[in-house]
């Protein structure tokens, strides 16, 4: 008797080493991944052109991808192109926002990052020697308000929102503002804010040279 209990408690001991064994193992200081959380994305209730039958303009999917994409419609040839979008509760109050709190913060945001974008693109030599150049005109840029653009067109969504666990949350409307402005006429805005931020700059030869490169290369492609 004593010798079949000796045998189970062997079997029974090898069966939880094997199981043991069999687990994979876990590195030391990996996290197992992070359970999938469930998105419930906005629902919309109507839009601008549901009383009406209407469906959705023909920027809207190019406005999603981005004023790039915008500006190669032809209904906004040769204009520089800034998509401004703004939430709320009240139709209204948003309309007003997108278009005289927000739009000109945005238009000199979006100019600004272009205008930092193509310096660092531009080819003109030792950037070294006009970095503060650079720093002093996308400041510049950024701070300034440009004229000449007008609210090209807009469009508002009514959305539902809903909660992480599913529930139906808040109520709020949506509106994409496109605003553009004739290339030429931006062209010669920043123009003179480069020309400005020249100006402040310590001259030396080879800083003027560069200078005049960047100038003169900068709208390549703009």
């Amino acid at each position: 008797m004593k010798k079949i209990l000796g045998i189970l408690v062997v079997l029974l001991s090898l069966a939880v080493v094997i199981g043991c064994a069999s687990k994979p193992a876990t590195k030391a200081g990996v996290n197992p991944p992070a359970p999938t959380v469930k998105v419930y994305p906005p629902q919309i209730i109507e839009h601008q052109g549901t009383a009406f039958g209407k469906d959705y303009p023909k920027w809207m999917d190019a406005a999603l991808e981005g004023p790039k994409a915008v500006e190669k419609l032809a209904d906004f040839a040769n204009q520089y192109i800034v998509v401004v979008q703004e939430d709320g509760a009240d139709l209204d109050g948003v309309k007003l926002a997108a278009s005289k709190l927000d739009a000109q913060t945005t238009i000199s945001a979006l100019i600004s990052t272009r205008v930092k974008d193509t310096f660092a693109g531009a080819q003109v030599g030792d950037k070294d020697k006009i970095e503060t150049y650079m720093e002093r005109a996308v400041k510049s840029v950024s701070e300034s308000t440009f004229s000449g653009f007008t609210d090209e067109s807009d469009w508002w969504v009514k959305l539902q929102t809903f909660t992480s666990d599913g529930k139906a949350d808040k109520q709020l409307y949506r509106v994409i503002q496109i605003w553009g402005i004739d290339k030429d006429s931006l062209k010669q805005q920043i123009a003179a804010i480069l020309k400005g931020a020249a100006a402040a700059e310590p001259k030396t030869e080879d800083k003027q040279k560069a200078i005049d490169l960047v100038q003169q290369s900068f709208f390549d492609g703009f």
